[in-house]
């Protein structure tokens, strides 16, 4: 059985209460806890858990909590999930690793040594060094932030907040097949990689 199931197995024998990410993966016997982490952020971008901040049920401390997500709640706040990665079709978990995937292309191509584990220093840096234009560096910043409210914080991703991510997308994108075309198309083979 897959670790993902393993999780949703155990959240299902605790269904109303959840667990933090510690607790999980010592009940679970899945480790480490990033790796518990990773995982369940990945199960929320698909709609299948909602992590809000409480208090843990079982160890009594208070952190990011896993729930299982209700049939036909709003936890699954995609922007298109499930379609194919393209221009207004993207998610915002897709949205935000198509930048990830594009700022470390853009550093591989004009930076030296390894590029920063955050995306947001990676985004400033790069627009420091004058790589990324600061209004194209501010949209990435748009959909980087709109990603880590919805997988970490279980925002509600309305109409608005798709308008805002799709029109940043946009902006984006254009600039980046204007004026960084080969970054811009390695980032998505990178993308196709990581789907398959």
């Amino acid at each position: 059985m897959s670790e993902s199931k393993l999780i949703i197995q155990f959240l299902e024998s605790i269904p109303s209460r959840g667990c933090c990410d510690d607790c999980l993966a010592r009940k679970s016997g899945i480790g480490p806890r990033q790796l518990v982490g990773r995982i369940c952020r990945r199960l929320a971008s698909e709609g299948k858990l909602v992590r809000k901040k409480g208090r843990c049920p079982l160890g009594d401390h208070t952190k990011l909590i896993s729930r299982l997500a209700s049939k036909g709640s709003t936890a699954s706040r995609r922007w298109g999930a499930h379609k194919p990665l393209q221009a207004g079709t993207l998610s915002i978990e897709e949205a935000w690793r198509y930048i990830d995937r594009f700022c470390r292309a853009l550093w591989a191509r004009h930076m030296k040594g390894e590029p920063p584990a955050s995306l947001a220093e990676s985004i400033t840096t790069l627009r420091d060094e004058q790589l990324l234009p600061v209004h194209q560096a501010n949209m990435m910043h748009t959909i980087r932030t709109l990603r880590n409210l919805v997988v970490h914080e279980n925002l509600d991703f309305g109409e608005h907040e798709r308008t805002i991510a799709r029109a940043a997308w946009q902006i984006v994108r254009d600039w980046a097949e204007h004026r960084e075309a080969q970054a811009w198309r390695l980032a998505a083979t990178m993308c196709a990689r990581h789907a398959a």
